[in-house]
């Protein structure tokens, strides 16, 4: 099983001098996933409790998996709420939003077990996916590894990568319902992608207004740039690869530098023994 290869790294990141346009020349970029960056600590909350209540039901290995899958999700999430902290001194209005979403999730969970892990098996779906977008095709966008922020997400993502196959197995393992996970990889798409899209172009609204960022219409084509340049990148992949009946998430080869970025970060932090 590939999931041998999770590590827990201890990641803390020290978000003071962190920008909030992180990608430089792509201002709109940066907010897009300032806006994911929002959502994160609801949604890997939810996808914990969603693979929590999964783990009397699977066998011992997998059991194992779900372990370290929560592990790495809860670091992940206790990172981005440092970082949000950022967005909320800066006078960016994130509160409804995240109140709005963390009402989702609660409503979700009590939809039942089977929709609660295949919504978290569609946000996985798109792990590997936006792993490899951030680090082979999006290259100028982020050139700054060393950048807080950056850095944030290229650890986050290249985790994504790294358990990739956890909330699928469980899936398959329990169900195996090839449709209903069709179904709720696009409801996950659309829930979950609309929030950023949307709050993205708040954020990029207050950013005009207060002189952040300057030229609307300028602006506006760079949204739109960076927004069909990521759908573009997502959709064929989603498509052709993701859709497939065989499809196999353990068996996706590691995005370019990876597995030796995940080095670095495993070097430069340390790891947790697992117990």
């Amino acid at each position: 099983m590939p999931g041998s290869n999770i590590k827990l790294r201890k990641v803390e990141i020290d978000f003071s001098d962190a920008k909030i346009h992180w990608s430089p020349n792509e201002p709109e970029f940066s907010q897009t996933w300032n806006a994911m960056s929002t959502a994160i600590p609801y949604l890997e909350g939810f996808l914990i409790k969603a693979l929590r209540q999964t783990k009397e039901h699977l066998p011992d290995d997998l059991r194992r998996e779900v372990d370290l899958f929560i592990s790495q999700e809860g670091r992940h999430s206790k990172v981005h709420i440092k970082f949000n902290r950022v967005l909320r001194d800066a006078g960016y209005d994130i509160e409804p939003w995240e109140r709005k979403l963390q009402a989702d999730y609660d409503r979700f969970l009590k939809k039942g077990m089977k929709f609660a892990l295949a919504y978290g098996e569609g946000f996985e779906t798109f792990g590997p996916i936006l792993s490899s977008f951030f680090f082979e095709g999006a290259p100028d966008l982020t050139t700054e590894w060393d950048e807080p922020t950056c850095y944030l997400w290229m650890w986050h993502l290249a985790e994504e990568y790294e358990h990739r196959h956890v909330a699928n197995y469980a899936f398959k393992e329990l169900y195996g319902d090839y449709w209903y996970r069709i179904y709720a990889l696009w409801f996950t798409s659309v829930h979950l992608f609309s929030y950023q899209l949307r709050l993205a172009n708040l954020l990029i609204r207050q950013d005009l207004e207060r002189g952040l960022i300057r030229g609307r219409r300028a602006s506006r084509l760079r949204f739109a740039r960076v927004t069909a340049r990521l759908m573009a990148y997502m959709l064929p992949r989603v498509l052709f690869v993701c859709h497939r009946r065989g499809y196999d998430p353990g068996e996706l080869p590691p995005p370019k530098n990876v597995m030796a970025f995940l080095d670095e970060a495993s070097e430069r932090y340390g790891v947790v023994e697992p117990v």
